[in-house]
C-alpha cells in the first residue's frame, strides 16, 4: 500500500517560514502551527508593535496565551526589524557636510559675500620677533 500524498498548507507553510525568520526552533514552530492560524497571523501582525527583547520567545508566548493587541498598533508606528544590517546604512546621504556647507554658511570661502582676496592680517617680523599690522596703504607699523 502507497501513502497518501498530502498538499501542504501555503497559509501554514508562510507562517511556519515568519516563525523560523523570527528564530523560533523548528520543534516551537511545529508546536504553534497546532494553534489557530488566525491567532498566529494577528499576533505576527502585532509583534513589530511591541517591545519585545526576545522576539522568537515573546511570539510563541503571545499564540500560547492569545495576547490582547498592544495599544501601540492603535497610535504608534510599527517597529521594523532588518534582518540585514547592512541595509539600513544611508549610502548616499542627500546632505553630505563639506566645502559646499563651508561655501554656503560664508566661512572664508572662495566666492563667499565680504572674502577678502587677500588675507589681511598680521606677519611676524624677521629683526625684532614682533609682529607688525598692516594699515589700508600698505605701510608696515610696529604692534604695540
Amino acid at each position: 500500500m502507497r501513502p497518501e500524498k498530502i498538499e501542504p498548507n501555503p497559509r501554514l507553510v508562510e507562517i511556519a517560514l515568519d516563525l523560523l525568520k523570527l528564530g523560533v526552533s523548528n520543534t516551537r514552530v511545529t508546536e504553534l502551527l497546532g494553534y489557530d492560524p488566525d491567532v498566529i497571523e494577528r499576533q505576527l501582525e502585532w509583534l513589530p508593535y511591541r517591545k519585545a527583547k526576545r522576539p522568537e520567545a515573546f511570539i510563541i508566548e503571545a499564540i500560547r496565551n492569545d495576547y490582547s493587541p498592544p495599544k501601540e498598533f492603535f497610535y504608534a508606528p510599527p517597529q521594523t526589524i532588518a534582518s540585514d544590517p547592512a541595509a539600513a546604512l544611508d549610502e548616499d546621504p542627500e546632505f553630505a557636510l563639506g566645502s559646499s556647507f563651508a561655501e554656503a554658511q560664508g566661512h572664508r570661502t572662495p566666492g563667499a559675500p565680504g572674502a577678502a582676496s587677500t588675507d589681511v592680517g598680521m606677519e611676524s617680523a624677521e629683526s625684532f620677533g614682533d609682529p607688525l599690522v598692516q594699515d589700508v596703504e600698505g605701510t608696515d607699523w610696529p604692534a604695540e
